[in-house]
């Protein structure tokens, strides 16, 4: 494994656009070209440090939650636009959060789902489920959630309702990535799921896929690719029967942001300090 950039500390989350790379770092936001990995803006945002926070990019906006608080950033220079506090302690702390063209979604612990309007900032809520959800995806006029109960909903975006719901366990399903109409599912007893979204039915199955806790980094080709931050470790699957390929050994702590551009796949970790890069094609 490689650097993109060495910025001297653990990175909490990032995302690329186009050429450059949007990370948080400490109690900063930086700026980096994605192919030298120098660093093109910096900014102080948070008063704190801390590692929970977690960020999507999306229409020249950066989303980040911080515990209980949601911010919007401009993208292209990280000027803050606003500010929501939509918990109050532990028991209602956001644990997800997605976006869409019109709408920004955040899950709030226990079961909430609080949707901001992007233009108006007006603000919808509803009680979604009796138990959190780490995951949400947006697909079409719905979002795909995984709860902490090891459930699947499809949840109708304007509604803010349950849909349809389909069990695949009973802990949590901390990680989802569609690929058309396939979705994939990681949960967090070892299971691996590749699931119709159409008929809402599980495709295929794998067992014990890591050790520990795993994410779905993406598509690379004909295979998905799992990585487990506990286990440093990259698996590779074939996408359509979930036969394991190849393991990658890879020094990793804890937890970390892992994203395919390319023949590229680049990741933070606790034990990285910036961004790491592996070529896939020449892994």
């Amino acid at each position: 494994m490689g650097h993109i950039a060495d910025l001297g500390g653990a990175v909490a989350d990032f995302a690329i656009t186009g050429q450059h790379i949007d990370c948080i770092l400490g109690r900063e936001l930086i700026k980096l070209d994605k192919h030298t990995g120098g660093v093109l803006l910096r900014r102080s945002a948070f008063e704190k440090d801390g590692l929970s926070r977690k960020l999507i990019a999306d229409g020249g906006h950066l989303f980040i939650y911080d515990f209980c608080t949601l911010h919007i950033f401009r993208q292209d220079d990280f000027e803050p636009l606003g500010s929501w506090r939509l918990g109050d302690d532990l028991t209602s702390d956001i644990c997800g959060m997605t976006a869409d063209d019109n709408t920004v979604y955040c899950s709030i612990r226990n079961g909430r789902l609080t949707a901001l309007d992007r233009k108006s900032r007006q603000m919808r809520e509803s009680h979604i489920s009796g138990s959190s959800m780490w995951s949400l995806e947006v697909y079409g006029s719905c979002l795909l959630c995984g709860t902490v109960d090891g459930r699947l909903l499809l949840i109708d975006k304007d509604a803010l309702s349950v849909k349809r719901e389909l069990q695949l366990g009973r802990k949590n399903i901390p990680s989802l990535f569609i690929d058309g109409g396939i979705l994939y599912a990681a949960g967090q007893d070892g299971r691996l799921f590749k699931i119709s979204i159409d008929s809402f039915a599980v495709l295929a199955e794998i067992r014990n896929a890591h050790r520990k806790m795993f994410r779905l980094a993406g598509i690379y080709g004909d295979k998905l690719v799992t990585v487990s931050h506990p286990c440093s470790e990259i698996a590779f699957w074939d996408k359509d029967t979930l036969k394991k390929l190849e393991v990658l050994q890879v020094p990793l702590k804890l937890s970390g942001r892992t994203y395919i551009e390319g023949d590229n796949l680049y990741i933070s970790s606790r034990n990285i300090l910036g961004i790491g890069i592996i070529n896939l094609k020449h892994k």
